[in-house]
């Protein structure tokens, strides 16, 4: 949530655009409004003034951005049934109020602004507090965060909410006693996700899957523009030692992608799954001698790479994801996080990548230097957006990934999957930093 975007001019990423405003089908009856940037006074919420939940004290600002509001509609008539604001708690009101320290703050949540109907269905305020927290927790956020009165709620009770014994209380002129509390967003996550299917509003598998992708987008392809090996290129300043490391590198996991996804094949259990991966497999074989072909141009000899080199930190632990995926859970479908990161990060390469990383291989005297990169450039048709092949991998998903339990499961291997991504865009360049450091000027 803190990674600086990169700029939308940028020649190395083929960035989309994502719409501020989206429209989830949530359940059978109810759709879920997000916006991703909270409004001062938003539209949805005109409709719901009356019917402000009297647990929460409402925040006195909005100045702190970082987060969305999000309604619950009625999609037969359009109209608002339930809103409320999620945001990071620190520089909030909550911190206002408790005077917590920024850092108590990071892994937190503030759930707030809260309204609904009085005729709102069963289920309706599982479901908006499902959609909100589930946002929360796609940033890496771990604890929800509330200023409630000072008494034994509904709410607080339903969802065993527990004060804060180190914050005192916050009496408000006019408005009451508060108390900030919290409680752990896994496990509000799962009452919430219960409570709406025994209301009979369970959640629908398209709409649980959504937290994949907006997973990702935060845990890797933000931060991912600002890792060490892309700086270098848009810089100009990559060595060719460099380069050469992070081939060996890409070579130490890709080299095995065929014999994974060959498991999958034999441990799918159904016709839908083995065509996937039958498919996936057909396209990734012998992906590992393009990378030998480019070290070859760049003058060095691949039997090291191929017999003795090791993964280095972040590479084994993204191996050791894909590698627990198939081995011990035997799950494919558990695998799919590996191509989701990884693939993910090259896929949104630009052409304009291509032509930064062949100046930087021109520029140590290699001719043709073009045919020194032909694996990442091979990359660079695969759709790493949300249509295609990305949006073929979500709806196999959404098939599968059928409840809160499954998703929570392919979430936590996910993020392992893509911060050992992320770290290892970083490492190419990090691990052997020597060949670009520079003596202080004198």
């Amino acid at each position: 949530m803190t990674a600086t975007q990169t700029s939308k001019s940028s020649p190395l990423w083929q960035t989309r655009a994502r719409p501020q405003v989206v429209t989830y089908k949530a359940t059978d009856k109810l759709d879920v409004v997000i916006d991703r940037v909270p409004q001062a006074q938003p539209s949805l919420l005109a409709t719901l003034a009356t019917s402000a939940a009297a647990e929460f004290l409402a925040p006195e600002s909005l100045a702190h951005t970082l987060g969305q509001d999000v309604a619950v509609v009625d999609r037969a008539s359009g109209r608002a049934l339930a809103f409320a604001s999620v945001l990071a708690a620190e520089g909030t009101d909550f911190q206002t109020r408790t005077r917590l320290a920024p850092s108590a703050l990071e892994r937190a949540a503030y759930f707030t602004r809260v309204h609904v109907a009085p005729d709102a269905p069963a289920g309706t305020q599982a479901v908006l507090m499902y959609a909100a927290l589930r946002t929360a927790r796609s940033w890496g956020r771990d604890v929800a965060a509330f200023l409630m009165t000072d008494d034994d709620t509904p709410t607080a009770r339903r969802y065993g909410l527990v004060s804060l014994a180190n914050v005192a209380r916050v009496d408000v002129p006019g408005k009451g006693a508060f108390r900030a509390k919290s409680q752990r967003l896994d496990l509000l996550l799962h009452q919430t996700s219960e409570e709406a299917a025994q209301a009979g509003q369970p959640l629908a598998p398209s709409f649980l899957v959504h937290e994949i992708l907006d997973t990702l987008q935060h845990q890797l392809f933000t931060p991912v523009t600002s890792a060490r090996f892309f700086t270098a290129v848009d810089a100009g300043t990559l060595t060719r030692e460099q380069y050469i490391y992070a081939l060996t590198q890409l070579h130490l996991f890709v080299r095995f992608t065929t014999r994974l996804l060959g498991r999958c094949v034999g441990y799918s259990p159904t016709t839908e799954l083995r065509t996937h991966f039958i498919s996936h497999l057909t396209g990734e074989v012998n992906h590992e001698i393009i990378i030998e072909r480019d070290l070859e141009h760049l003058g060095e000899n691949p039997t090291y790479v191929k017999e003795i080199a090791q993964p280095n930190l972040p590479s084994r632990q993204f191996m050791a994801s894909q590698e627990s995926a198939i081995g011990f859970y035997q799950d494919p479908l558990l695998l799919l996080v590996a191509p989701l990161a990884a693939e993910g990060v090259t896929g949104h390469l630009a052409p304009g990548f291509m032509e930064k990383l062949n100046a930087c291989v021109a520029s140590w005297g290699v001719k043709d230097p073009q045919k020194a990169t032909r694996f990442l450039s091979s990359h660079i048709e695969y759709d790493g957006g949300e249509d295609g092949h990305w949006q073929g991998n979500l709806d196999l998903l959404s098939k599968h990934l059928h409840n809160e339990t499954l998703l929570r499961r392919f979430l936590t291997l996910l993020r392992v999957a893509a911060d050992g991504t992320l770290r290892q865009w970083d490492s190419y360049v990090g691990d052997v930093e020597l060949w670009t450091a520079r003596p202080p000027a004198q």
